[in-house]
């Protein structure tokens, strides 16, 4: 059973979907003048935006591509025999690695 729309409520949902449209209207023409102001003018904002989370991320990506020193030099003492080993060999001045001291 189907109930058709009396003729009263018609007006009032018409009226309804006009207020719905027009606030719809409102967001979009607010919207509008909010990226006029960030994109406007000689020195917009957004730029200013653009450019400091450029240089953030240069910063960030030189830090983050800091290589840690190694750990080069390895010793183990056993008795009276000293072994030393320097793992990061000089390639301007090669020298043998190791070395044995005895003690």
């Amino acid at each position: 059973m189907k109930q058709k729309m009396s003729r009263a409520r018609l007006p009032r949902l018409a009226n309804r979907r006009a207020l719905l449209g027009q606030s719809m209207i409102e967001y979009i023409v607010v919207l509008m003048v909010g990226v006029l102001v960030l994109v406007a003018g000689d020195d917009p904002p957004i730029q200013k935006l653009a450019a400091a989370i450029h240089e953030y991320y240069t910063d960030y990506s030189y830090g983050m591509s800091i290589a840690q020193m190694p750990n080069c030099y390895w010793e183990k003492s056993a008795l009276s025999i000293t072994i030393s080993v320097d793992k990061c060999i000089d390639l301007k001045d090669p020298e043998w690695p190791v070395d044995v001291t005895f003690n």
